[in-house]
């Protein structure tokens, strides 16, 4: 038996945003872009992550005795984006 060194080479895309930050996705990097260029902002309700935890009470089934639980729903604000858009009107 002997013991062998090979070397693999791997392409993989590679997505390269306008101020030179990579992303392995194209929806980040295009986000980012904007979020760069002020079309958009991160949204103040949910901080960027589209659900908005609320502590609620709630009772256990078996024992009827009350508990409390944090429950993630849909941002409101930013319709569950993470993120507001820029808009402008003409008046």
């Amino acid at each position: 038996m002997r013991k062998e060194v090979r070397q693999k080479t791997v392409d993989y895309t590679v997505y390269v945003a306008d101020d030179g930050k990579e992303f392995d996705n194209e929806k980040d990097c295009t986000l980012h872009d904007r979020l760069v260029r002020g079309e958009i902002k991160e949204c103040p309700e949910c901080h960027g992550k589209g659900k908005v935890g609320r502590r609620e009470q709630e009772e256990d089934y078996h024992s009827g005795a009350p508990y409390w639980t944090t429950n993630y729903y849909w941002c409101e604000h930013c319709k569950g984006k993470g993120y507001l858009e820029k808009k402008t009107v003409w008046e």
